[in-house]
């Protein structure tokens, strides 16, 4: 892989006028006394098109005095001291960087299809203008500053970061040939993948530079979506509503779905004088719907209620509505006249309902409520035994953040639900700090069955006053459903491997002195 002339050459002294004032080489060199004026460059004119450009073997600076597209690649084999800087003063197109060890200026956009991968703190990418493309890897400390936006399918800081949280791990992304997978962690092959792209070979599994989007076989639980008698009856099922609190008649399950709340309720029992059950929708226009259903013999004189009879006992549908923007709104009767946006609320509200409870009742089948009981149990969790605590909620274990809530724990006088939460730090493609959480909580139904709720919440900064939004993923369902499901499978060989390492006398990397005590008190540690 030879390289070839670019331009004409001349001396370092002759053109850094043209180079940009803030570049690493100008300030550089204007700092130490013009270190760089005899280096040699090669200037190249107006627009450039070319088939790869290799930067290991060429002049201290190549220098495009316009835009360069490079058909196959640009890249180096060495990362810690190539020998070519590259300037380009317009916009950069190429599929491929595999860089490091020099400063890359663009004073333009950088375009980048499927990967850009900068390695090692000798080196960085500075771009005026905007980076879209496919993966923006930076690794060993390797520095990118965009002064645009970064439009980029997915952004790597290092290669351990992939894994759980990006859906696959290296030896997915890259292909077999250019990962060294001998007696230690998997690493890649830079020279192999310089050559496989000069032969016209991929290097990548394309796949791989899009999110996971699969979405969830789901199934229908419901029969038919009329509103009936029998798909009420469902919907209210004990399977799905919560345990009833003491003394309490009404029992409900609730959620917000983007602009769609759902709250679905049972009064009293069959037995009970008043007993009903209901539906309500409410959108973010104000407008609220309330669909109830009695027994017949409550009432069976008022003119509003529809008769349905799929059975013993005979029950009573009826609804109306109201627009919450005014607080003297009355309750309307709900008919087939009345308005359209509360028609499309009926509508949209019913839909949402019967396929939220069908993601729910498939996420419960999802993961085992015994797993979150044996995990919470092991010793290496015992002494992080107060989730509401700054200290004694959890620990890092590797690039996994795990806190723990065990049943019964007290929050503002409410006793909680046994809890396995795990999070993380990262950066996202605009460098923007971000922390996400995924929650597995346990809980009780009417009926004596257990699941487990799935939740996901983000926010930039871990300090913020503001309590991030929870999105309930059991009624959500799609993609991150999965995902949350693989995250947890993950986590939970990391934390068990903890544990095993704990009683093995090898002590959590993060561990707190408290715990480190209480695990010597217990006769798990010598």
């Amino acid at each position: 892989m030879s390289m070839h002339q670019i331009g004409h050459k001349v001396s370092f002294a002759d053109m850094k006028t043209k180079l940009p004032q803030e570049s690493w080489m100008y300030t550089q060199n204007e700092a130490h006394n013009g270190e760089f004026e005899a280096e040699e460059v090669w200037l190249h004119s107006g627009d450039l098109h070319i088939s790869e450009l290799l930067l290991d073997e060429g002049p201290f600076l190549i220098l495009v005095e316009g835009n360069l597209t490079v058909d196959r690649y640009i890249g180096n084999t060495s990362s810690d001291a190539a020998s070519s800087n590259l300037v380009v003063l317009g916009n950069l197109i190429t599929p491929y960087m595999i860089v490091g060890g020099q400063e890359i200026y663009i004073t333009g956009n950088l375009y980048v299809e499927d990967m850009f991968w900068g390695d090692y703190n000798h080196g960085e990418l500075t771009v005026r203008g905007n980076v879209e493309g496919g993966l923006l890897v930076s690794t060993d400390q390797y520095t990118i500053q965009v002064q645009g936006q970064r439009n980029v399918k997915r952004q790597i800081e290092e290669w351990e970061d992939l894994g759980p949280w990006r859906g696959f791990d290296m030896l997915a992304l890259l292909v077999p040939e250019c990962v060294i997978d001998e007696d230690t962690e998997p690493f890649p092959w830079r020279e192999e993948m310089l050559k496989r792209l000069q032969q016209g070979q991929p290097v990548i599994n394309r796949k791989y530079i899009h999110a996971d989007e699969s979405e969830p076989d789901a199934p229908d639980w419901f029969e038919d979506h009329r509103i009936t008698a029998e798909n009420i009856e469902r919907l209210t099922h004990p399977s799905l509503l919560p345990v009833r609190e003491e003394d309490e008649l009404l029992n409900s399950y609730e959620f917000w779905l983007d602009e769609q709340f759902c709250r679905v309720s049972v009064y009293g029992d069959e037995h009970t004088e008043g007993y009903f059950r209901s539906l309500y929708f409410q959108d973010d226009h104000n407008c609220a719907l309330l669909l109830k259903m009695e027994p017949s013999d409550q009432g069976s004189n008022s003119p509003d209620k529809h008769i349905v009879q799929p059975g013993e006992p005979v029950w009573m549908i009826s609804g109306a509505y109201r627009y919450l923007n005014n607080e003297k709104s009355e309750w309307n009767v709900f008919s087939e006249n009345s308005p359209a946006d509360i028609q499309q609320l009926s509508e949209q509200g019913w839909s949402t309902l019967l396929q939220s409870v069908s993601n729910y009742q498939y996420a419960r089948s999802l993961i085992s409520h015994q797993l979150i009981h044996d995990l919470l149990a092991l010793p290496v969790v015992e002494p992080y035994d107060d989730y509401y605590d700054d200290d004694r909620h959890g620990l890092w274990i590797g690039e996994l953040y795990y806190a723990f809530r065990q049943a019964g724990q007290m929050s503002d006088g409410v006793p909680q639900p046994a809890m396995l939460r795990i999070g993380r730090e990262y950066k996202d493609t605009q460098g923007e700090k971000q922390v996400e959480k995924y929650y597995y909580t346990l809980h009780q139904h009417e009926d004596g069955t257990e699941s487990v709720l799935i939740e996901y919440s983000a926010q930039k900064d871990e300090d913020e006053e503001e309590e991030p939004v929870l999105l309930e993923l059991h009624y959500i369902g799609g993609s991150q459903l999965l995902h949350a499901v693989h995250l947890l499978e993950h986590g939970r060989k990391v934390l068990i491997q903890a544990n095993e390492d704990l009683l093995n006398g090898e002590l959590p990397y993060a561990a707190e002195s408290f715990a480190k005590r209480f695990w010597k008190s217990k006769g798990y540690l010598k």
